[in-house]
């Protein structure tokens, strides 16, 4: 009996590793690029790639709300992309991202969130601009580092 027992825990324990190792790293290999290609299904690849123009779509909605002097627009614009967008992500989908990619894409997400809010406070074009320059280094570093091939 407690040799099951003993048993049962390393197999737990091994089974937390995996999932664990997986959670981190992803679905992922080395790509000709140097980049790390993340392996999805054409659906999952399509939906990751649709999010990441809705992401451009937002960034292009709050330098024309800016060229616009139309506040309102920056704020809907930037709030389209907070972290409701991400919330009714498939759990498997996620599991196939690697860990940094998920820091990244969730941090743009916050701050969208923020960047509305800061709007809606009265932030000016200049802390606008420094915020967006902010965000979009962080879309520059999730497309140097990653690609979505087909399968």
């Amino acid at each position: 009996m407690k040799n099951l027992a003993i048993i049962a825990i390393v197999l737990w324990i091994i089974t937390i590793g995996v999932f664990a190792k997986f959670f981190i790293t992803g679905s992922t290999e080395k790509s000709s690029d140097n980049r790390t290609a993340v392996l999805l299904s054409p659906s999952e690849r399509d939906l990751v790639l649709g999010e990441m123009r809705q992401l451009l779509k937002t960034v292009n909605g709050i330098i024309v709300g800016m060229s616009e002097n139309n506040q309102v627009k920056m704020i809907e614009a930037a709030e389209s992309s907070g972290m409701k967008m991400a919330a009714d992500v498939n759990p498997a989908l996620m599991a196939k991202l690697p860990i940094e990619f998920k820091k990244l894409g969730m941090g743009v997400h916050g701050d969208f969130d923020q960047l509305a809010l800061d709007l809606k406070k009265g932030m000016t074009q200049q802390e606008t601009l420094k915020r967006m320059g902010e965000i979009t280094n962080k879309c520059l570093a999730c497309h140097q580092t990653y690609r979505f091939p087909n399968q």
